[in-house]
């Protein structure tokens, strides 16, 4: 190609409409199904269309993500890093720790709360303060977050996977009676998506054998028993998740909530290593602290937590009001949270839905579509800690529901981050996906590594890829523009020498 047919191509419209249109609208940063424009990640399409008059692309339309994280108050906790910083007591038990704990604890009702690292150390930590024999065998239902399984088996505990209800997605005692042996010496049970358990139930039939009981209450803060009291003061512990996605956060973090001094005693040792005063190691410990920085953003949350699941509630009645208007319930899916819409022992953490076979698609065929359209719902928990490679080993049986329900699910956006035109916006694509479902239906199953890699790590290896050809392309236009000159120097030289 000679130097002036590529400057005259890459500065031409074109080669914007011909090149640019196409690759970029295939770009993932691109907003799906947007009409009217694209938005382009080359500056140098934007660029080329302002100098040849064309339209400007248009804005994106910014992807909803499932667990995008609550950020309030900031101006508040800037002050408190101020804070933090000047006093330089950034870690080991500092004074937003101490006021975390006496406000979580008054908050819940309960007469302890130890703040941890995270909500896994936090369950396994609990654990450790039964003083079970290692190799225990601990009941827990296989449908939670793999994070349960960990705590059980780091406590040197063995897991054992009961199934969960159907219509709560909590095990029943029926479903423990049939899990349990001569070996069962504990249950772990999870409240999930911000709605509490029968624990009632549970803890009669666990007492009546002498087994104790700990919830992993990681989706539950804010959530009320069946009584009215708040999640926390059941059984031995409940154990809360502070992690980004949760309603109340502090980017990483989790707290033991509990009424037993000795319990709580003994967390507070283990999570420092084991001490026992100035210079004595009682028993085996680790690192646990939660750092002052976390306290403080949890402060902050805390103090309008009520606030916040209000805004959940809200969510979650808008998403009932959209599903049932658009006529997806209850054939074309099942709304978890539309019998208790109007509860206020529920915060609706997460909203779920679950695809009936009548929508005509299974579940990740819905969820790929979805993602075309810029919904990113997920899968919980798929495909079942039971079926996890590290769990393989561990006794399930008669899992039925909990592997119906692993291959059915979908959660939606929600959060504080989430509007009514988000809502409308989800509900419009799902409606969009069932009346396009025949161009997804021979689409082939997700790879785990498609979940395994999200949108955002894709979207940055696109724009390294475009960076590298943008790079090639500008060292082809320095060529061409050396080329140029020399030839025009050469012209120059001779029509210099032709005047002589």
């Amino acid at each position: 190609m000679s130097a002036a047919r590529a400057i005259e191509l890459f500065s031409s419209p074109a080669f914007y409409i011909s090149c640019c249109l196409p690759r970029c609208a295939g770009h993932p940063l691109a907003a799906p199904g947007l009409q009217g424009g694209l938005w382009l990640a080359c500056t140098i399409c934007r660029t080329m269309a302002a100098e040849n008059g064309l339209p400007p692309p248009a804005p994106p339309e910014e992807p909803l993500v499932v667990g995008r994280p609550n950020v309030l108050d900031v101006e508040g906790f800037l002050k408190d890093i101020t804070e933090i910083l000047s006093t330089r007591l950034l870690t080991n038990h500092g004074p937003f720790v101490v006021r975390l704990e006496r406000a979580a604890a008054e908050y819940l009702g309960v007469a302890y709360v130890v703040a941890v690292a995270n909500g896994t150390i936090g369950l396994e930590l609990a654990l450790r303060a039964l003083d079970l024999a290692p190799g225990a065998e601990v009941l827990l239902p296989s449908f939670t977050f793999v994070a349960t399984a960990h705590a059980v088996r780091n406590a040197g505990l063995k897991p054992v996977f009961v199934d969960v209800d159907e219509a709560t997605h909590f095990p029943t005692p029926e479903m423990l009676a049939r899990a349990a042996t001569n070996k069962t010496r504990a249950v772990v049970a999870a409240h999930l998506w911000g709605r509490a358990g029968d624990a009632a139930s549970l803890e009669a039939f666990a007492a009546a054998r002498g087994w104790p009981v700990v919830y992993d209450s990681a989706h539950a803060f804010g959530a009320r028993h069946a009584d009215g009291a708040f999640c926390g003061g059941r059984g031995r512990a409940e154990v809360f998740s502070l992690h980004a996605t949760k309603l109340l956060n502090s980017f990483e973090g989790g707290l033991v909530a509990t009424n037993d001094a000795t319990l709580a005693a003994r967390v507070i040792s283990t999570r420092n290593f084991g001490f026992a005063g100035q210079d004595t190691i009682a028993h085996g410990g680790t690192n646990a602290k939660l750092s002052e920085p976390h306290a403080a953003l949890a402060l902050r949350h805390l103090r309008c937590v009520d606030a916040t699941i209000s805004i959940y509630r809200r969510v979650a009645r808008a998403y009932g009001d959209a599903l049932r208007r658009r006529g997806l319930i209850p054939n074309l899916v099942t709304y978890w949270n539309e019998p208790r819409l109007d509860d206020e022992r529920d915060t609706h953490a997460y909203v779920i839905v679950r695809v009936r076979p009548a929508f005509g698609l299974n579940r990740d065929a819905v969820m790929r579509a979805l993602r075309d359209r810029g919904v990113h719902a997920k899968r919980y928990f798929f495909p079942g800690v039971h079926k996890q490679r590290p769990f393989l080993d561990c006794p399930a049986l008669d899992l039925e529901t909990t592997d119906a329900l692993n291959s059915d699910i979908l959660i939606l956006p929600t959060g504080t981050v989430v509007s009514a035109a988000d809502v409308e916006r989800v509900v419009a694509a799902l409606c969009d996906v069932r009346d396009h479902r025949r161009d997804y239906a021979a689409a082939p199953p997700l790879a785990p590594r498609e979940f395994d890699t999200s949108h955002y790590a894709a979207a940055l290896r696109t724009i390294g890829t475009e960076r590298d050809a943008l790079r090639v392309r500008l060292a082809e236009l320095d060529r061409a523009e050396a080329a140029l000159e020399k030839d025009r120097a050469g012209v120059v030289d001779r029509a210099t020498s032709l005047c002589l």
